[in-house]
């Protein structure tokens, strides 16, 4: 399940086992400033760093692309991830 990837990885970062690469880190902050919709995760992952940040967001954006019933939870999960990697201003 994506939400689930989402918030343990979330979950990973808030307690400190996993940090994301500076390159990550940037990726976040590009994203955070977009709308979060499956169009905008395709572009952004077209120029993502490898790392464990591009490997939850993947199969994010295609189950957006579906629009399937848990749209609006996954996009909240992806949200709050986004939110929490990418530097504060």
């Amino acid at each position: 399940m994506t939400t689930a990837d989402l918030e343990a990885l979330l979950a990973d970062y808030t307690v400190g086992t996993w940090l994301p690469t500076p390159g990550e880190r940037a990726f976040a902050e590009d994203l955070a400033r977009g709308q979060t919709s499956s169009v905008w995760l395709r572009v952004g992952l077209r120029e993502a760093p490898p790392g464990r940040l591009a490997g939850v967001l993947a199969p994010a954006a295609a189950v957006l692309e579906r629009e399937s019933p848990l749209s609006e939870v996954l996009v909240l999960a992806v949200r709050r991830l986004l939110d929490a990697v990418a530097p504060p201003p």
